[in-house]
């Protein structure tokens, strides 16, 4: 069972869960993907539970019970990274290990960029850190994408639904059900906002910056992690490390939770 809590901030109501809290332990930090939820992490949060830490999943700005107004100035990545602060500064946190899958991998990178000596573990999983046109080389194309998407955004503000559906996201069952049923989730015109922040992700000059040990998890076939771009990753940070999940595609976290455990798991019995 997890526990529901809420901050409210200038930017609206932050929602997160944790599991039963145990004085003396380590805390891990999960961020869900884009048009997901918390629920992505669920059963590897009750495991992790069981094997000693604490954890904390939230709902990121945008999604499941969190803020969803349709300003677009509340959907930029240092607007996410201020939320995770947020909520280490509501649960009295010190240092944790943080967990990133997809769009939450660059808020995490994002975080521990600003506040190193917060994060004393970062796992990356289907993570890119510079716009994924860059790797294809159609990095050209990423102004026009840009544009495009905050033009579609600006259009699609009309949208009166007030009630979205939540679901499990370790229900998904592949890359098209899992977009319809995320566009059902959250309004469309702030889904299109964070779709246009990842063309704006380049850590290249500061990911540096992280200190702790980092474990990048790469699908075999992931089509918008290149191998190339995960290893130029984890040679840019101090003690970066990349691991190939055997699943085949971009959603390990949702649909190869048994696996990801293992790994994570794994990784912070080294920390």
């Amino acid at each position: 069972m997890v526990e529901k809590k809420t901050i409210e901030s200038s930017r609206g109501t932050i929602c997160y869960f944790k599991t039963a809290h145990v004085s003396g332990r380590p805390t891990v930090i999960f961020l869900h993907g884009l048009s997901a939820n918390h629920t992505t992490w669920l059963n590897i949060m009750e495991k992790i539970a069981a094997n000693g830490y604490n954890a904390i999943a939230p709902d990121i700005r945008g999604h499941g019970e969190s803020d969803m107004a349709k300003e677009r100035s509340r959907y930029r990545l240092e607007i996410f990274s201020n939320d995770i602060e947020l909520i280490v500064k509501n649960e009295g946190l010190e240092k944790f290990v943080l967990v990133g899958y997809s769009f939450g991998g660059g808020i995490a990178i994002d975080y521990t960029i600003k506040h190193p000596s917060r994060v004393f573990g970062l796992v990356l999983v289907s993570v890119n850190y510079v716009s994924p046109l860059l790797y294809k080389n159609l990095g050209f194309l990423n102004p026009v994408v840009y544009w495009v998407l905050r033009i579609f955004a600006s259009l699609l503000k009309w949208q009166k639904r007030k009630s979205y559906y939540t679901y499990d996201h370790a229900s998904s069952a592949g890359y098209w059900h899992s977009t319809w049923i995320g566009l059902n989730t959250m309004p469309v015109s702030v889904n299109f906002w964070m779709l246009a922040e990842t063309l704006k992700f380049d850590f290249r000059k500061s990911i540096s910056k992280i200190t702790a040990p980092a474990l990048i998890v790469r699908s075999k076939f992931d089509p918008f992690l290149s191998m190339e771009e995960a290893e130029d990753m984890a040679r840019a940070m101090r003690q970066g490390k990349v691991v190939i999940s055997a699943h085949p595609n971009h959603f390990i976290a949702s649909q190869s939770q048994k696996e990801l455990y293992k790994i994570i798991a794994k990784f912070m019995e080294n920390l």
